[in-house]
């Protein structure tokens, strides 16, 4: 056993602030730590390809910003003089309510808070202040639920934020002829679509219900109003960690409105019960390595690569040109900020490549496709069509890879650059909003 450094984390059980190691063995590397009054603990971070160390790269802090500190991190944040990294993506939860009542939830839906819309107003603007260059991604519960959802995308729209996408599970968009033009003509630049598989037991397992028709419907939906789409599964061991591979060819058989995969190994916080064994977690290169299986060489370890926005134990990301379902080409180094020679340009980088990539009008990305001007469609220079797609239509196969009280690294935490807006008007490192200790306990959500 190999000690890799040492960091700092929580104790699962009181949420006290403990010290905790890195700790290689062969090919895997394991968090450990010990709390005074609990005990020890023990949680799998990295398993095998590619190797840990050649993965992780030198960071580039900036200066912390906003508030000072009154405890050590992570009990204030908000965000604290120990961050490291600015906001890339705000998240703004507008409701609680949820019509699902999924076990692997982040939020804790099913209650029936929701603010008002002036409170929301109030809060759209204050992070349009405080994070100027961040995207906003509305949120919830499920966000769709509130009748006044157009409304606060408009208004969202009027602030001018640099990206806007909703995060949903669909049912509405499928259910309801012309919302997802109302969302589209109120600003909306693109959809979070939850989307675990292609299996119906998957979607049982996962959301309680069978969930296929009405994904394919809300896809259609958004594709018919312009709006695009990416798929949002989470991976659960044994449940659809052998359908990433058909998830990633359905996405590309909806390519243009589809434009990505972004894959969330689960978490152990919101609503699901108990300590998880290490076999019921699936790591980033295991993510990669299925990927690249699972594809037929459509994907390969080399196209992936960590971001230098977040912490590059967080993430990765692919991207490619798609030239039909069953061919696509790398671009470039597949990272959307790598090499960028500091943390902020590599945030300022994430937000452009993000907004751009996923945001753009989907009759935009092939006017061929979408075109009624058959001449138009004719004309089109080679390489002009080349230039707008690898700006504006290329595909992205990604993964984050969310931290819970088990196998928290605060020296991770600090370079989180998705932060969740609170009532009371701090932005919160993403991981930390929704940490839970095994009693249920929080640090920041009910606050």
């Amino acid at each position: 056993m190999e000690v890799l450094r040492h960091t700092n984390s929580l104790c699962p059980v009181c949420l006290k602030r403990i010290t905790a190691v890195l700790e290689k063995d062969g090919g895997d590397v394991y968090l450990r730590k010990l709390c005074p009054d609990h005990g020890d603990f023990s949680c799998v971070l990295w398993r095998g390809k590619p190797d840990f160390e050649e993965w992780t790269s030198r960071r580039f802090p900036l200066s912390g910003p906003q508030d000072k500190p009154e405890n050590a991190c992570p009990e204030s944040c908000g965000l604290c003089g120990e961050h490291k990294q600015k906001s890339c993506t705000v998240i703004l939860e507008v409701t609680e309510n949820c019509q699902l009542k999924c076990p692997v939830c982040f939020a804790d839906a099913g209650s029936p808070r929701e603010a008002g819309f002036d409170f929301l107003a109030g809060m759209l603007g204050d992070i349009r202040r405080k994070a100027p260059e961040a995207i906003l991604q509305i949120s919830g519960g499920e966000p769709t639920l509130r009748d006044d959802i157009c409304d606060l995308v408009g208004l969202a729209s009027e602030l001018e934020y640099p990206g806007l996408q909703l995060n949903t599970n669909g049912l509405r968009l499928a259910e309801e002829p012309g919302f997802a033009s109302c969302l589209k003509k109120a600003g909306l630049g693109w959809v979070f679509l939850q989307f675990d598989g292609l299996r119906e037991s998957t979607h049982i397992a996962l959301r309680g219900r069978s969930l296929r028709s009405a994904k394919e419907q809300a896809i259609r939906a958004c594709e018919e109003s312009g709006l695009g789409v990416v798929l949002v599964p989470t991976l659960v061991p044994g449940i659809n960690d052998d359908e990433m591979g058909d998830i990633i060819r359905f996405a590309l058989e909806k390519f243009p409105v589809v434009r990505g995969v972004h894959f969330q190994p689960i978490s152990y916080f919101g609503r699901f019960p108990g300590p998880p064994a290490d076999e019921n977690r699936i790591t980033l290169p295991e993510v990669m390595n299925g990927l690249v299986e699972q594809t037929g060489g459509m994907t390969k370890l080399s196209h992936f690569h960590p971001s230098r926005c977040e912490h590059e134990r967080c993430s990765f990301r692919g991207v490619y040109l798609v030239e039909k379902p069953e061919r696509i080409t790398p671009v470039g180094s597949g990272a959307c900020c790598f090499g960028s020679s500091t943390a902020e340009e590599g945030a300022k980088s994430a937000i452009e490549s993000i907004r751009r990539r996923w945001g753009a009008d989907v009759a935009s990305v092939y006017p061929a496709k979408y075109s009624t001007n058959s001449a138009e469609s004719e004309i089109e220079d080679a390489f002009e069509r080349f230039i707008r797609i690898y700006e504006r239509g290329s595909f992205s196969i990604s993964a984050m890879a969310f931290q819970d009280a088990e196998n928290l690294d605060l020296e991770r935490l600090r370079f989180c650059c998705v932060h969740v807006a609170s009532h009371d008007g701090r932005l919160v490192p993403f991981c930390a909003w929704n940490l839970t200790g095994r009693d249920g306990r929080t640090l920041h959500r009910c606050r």
